[in-house]
């Protein structure tokens, strides 16, 4: 193998780390609730996923690209599922205020008297 394609393997295998490690932080600020520095996270990894698979992987990177991408995946998953809870809690909020407008509205039609 020539020194440029050592250096080349060497500079994805890097990028195939930095995947890895904004898959980890973007779960990391979702579990913190931190979602706008989330979407920047997530910005900044669509970029990365498209400059790794713009290149056809060499056969010896393809150990290291499998790895990341199942542990990416499996970190995906869990990004899913929080996504979903966040989602329902939303859901459960709108409910509430929405319940609480229509309480209001109540009292106001009935003249905003107490029993």
């Amino acid at each position: 193998m020539s020194a440029v394609a050592r250096e080349l393997t060497a500079g994805r295998a890097a990028e195939f780390g930095l995947l890895l490690e904004l898959t980890e932080s973007l779960k990391a600020r979702l579990e913190k609730g931190e979602w706008g520095q989330a979407a920047q996270l997530e910005l900044e990894r669509r970029k990365l996923i498209e400059r790794v698979f713009d290149v056809v992987p060499a056969a010896s990177e393809l150990p290291v690209l499998t790895a990341t991408l199942r542990e990416v995946v499996r970190i995906n998953d869990e990004l899913i599922g929080l996504a979903e809870h966040r989602r329902r809690a939303v859901a459960r909020e709108l409910d509430l205020l929405a319940v609480g407008r229509e309480a209001h509205r109540a009292y106001q039609g009935a003249g905003g008297r107490r029993p």
